[in-house]
């Protein structure tokens, strides 16, 4: 069978019989499907960055089926229609991430197969976070949780937590001092202080009494204004800034044998998702706060931390020293080698996977450090997208 590797400048090919044509972007993931496609006696042929007319000439070839193998949902998209336009019918193999995108597509193409590279190499990533055993509990959950209230993530709702005890303690005290020494009763009490923490007046009895209750109650209602504004601050902040974390509920940052997720791209979404349907807690750190999967994060119900995951303070606030595992799945080897060595650092015992796109970066790093499971995520995904085409 003749076989020609085509570009959007070159003349019409006539082949024998081609089973499947790959058009591509020329990224990692079509080159290792074309490496797995060749190693399993087929031979694709392959345009690279087509225009509409370099699709048109090679679709008049006898074709069984194509794929559409791009980095970009969008230009995957519109590639699948252009070869559905030329040649209504013929078997689909694209990749999209966007699973809205991948049901109108799927409704417009009636046999076009989607596929997604991050719901591929998901479950590899997932296997070993999945495996690793839950560090053993430092005292009981609920004390864990009081700790994850009283000393949050972010210095907004840190404010808010420091200005709301600091009034809760100076109401209770207060209350407290009134009954003991002027002999109140309760429901007087608590009357006096809430008068006292909203700086409306000091309780008339205070003036008749001893010289220090005069002093303590003039510097509770100065600490009061002072612990009033850091409240408002700190709530004014929550309600204005984009609340990626929360102090308690589904968005709060686990505070025990959960999984850390560095890097909010597709294959870091998608396994926050997997780790959540599985049981397991899961919270992501992502250096940008204006990253496209940010949104969706939030919408899941994922716990987002905006920072650099090899900064040891941000491990810290993630709560390394008690999690289950650390993914490290940014879409640079680099960074993913040094979060894993941040990590190794700050807890030498903790199951760490990193993402790699290279072998030889992934065997040297292995090899060096034994940082933990190495992933290439783009032979994963190879091998599984050849498999796919092989079997259509």
């Amino acid at each position: 069978m003749e076989v020609r590797v085509l570009s959007s400048a070159s003349a019409p090919v006539r082949v024998l019989l081609v089973e499947t044509l790959v058009i591509s972007d020329g990224g990692a993931l079509a080159n290792e499907t074309i490496k797995e496609l060749r190693a399993g006696g087929s031979e694709p042929l392959v345009l690279r960055d087509p225009n509409d007319k370099a699709i048109q000439r090679a679709l008049e070839t006898p074709i069984e089926r194509v794929a559409v193998v791009a980095r970009d949902d969008i230009v995957a998209l519109r590639l699948a229609l252009v070869v559905e336009h030329f040649r209504p019918g013929i078997e689909l193999v694209v990749t999209v991430f966007d699973r809205t995108i991948a049901g109108e597509l799927r409704r417009s193409v009636p046999r076009c197969r989607v596929v997604s590279l991050a719901d591929i190499v998901a479950p590899s990533l997932a296997a070993p976070c999945i495996a690793a055993a839950s560090p053993k509990r430092v005292g009981l959950d609920l004390f864990g949780q009081l700790g994850g209230i009283l000393n949050p993530t972010y210095a907004g709702a840190r404010i808010l937590i420091i200005g709301l005890s600091g009034m809760l303690s100076i109401f209770l005290l207060d209350a407290i001092l009134l009954a003991a020494v002027l002999k109140l009763t309760p429901v007087d009490a608590i009357y006096g202080a809430a008068r006292t923490l909203t700086t409306v007046a000091a309780e008339p009895e205070v003036s008749s009494g001893p010289a220090w209750l005069k002093l303590f109650s003039a510097l509770t209602m100065l600490l009061t204004i002072a612990f009033a504004a850091m409240f408002t601050a700190g709530l004014v902040q929550r309600l204005i800034d984009p609340r990626l974390t929360t102090i308690i509920g589904r968005r709060s940052i686990p505070m025990h044998g959960h999984v850390i997720v560095i890097g909010l791209g597709q294959v870091g979404l998608r396994l926050c998702s997997l780790l959540r349907d599985s049981g397991i807690a899961a919270v992501a750190v992502e250096v940008a706060e204006d990253a496209p999967n940010v949104r969706l994060a939030r919408g899941y119900g994922i716990p987002i931390v905006i920072g650099h995951g090899e900064d040891r303070e941000v491990l810290r606030r993630v709560h390394v020293d008690r999690a289950r595992a650390l993914a490290a799945v940014t879409s640079s080897d680099l960074i993913n080698v040094e979060v894993a060595v941040a990590a190794r650092a700050a807890r030498d015992s903790l199951e760490i996977v990193v993402r790699v796109r290279e072998g030889d970066v992934a065997d040297e790093t292995q090899t060096l450090v034994g940082l933990g499971h190495m992933r290439d995520i783009y032979e994963i995904a190879g091998v599984s997208l050849a498999g796919v085409l092989s079997s259509a």
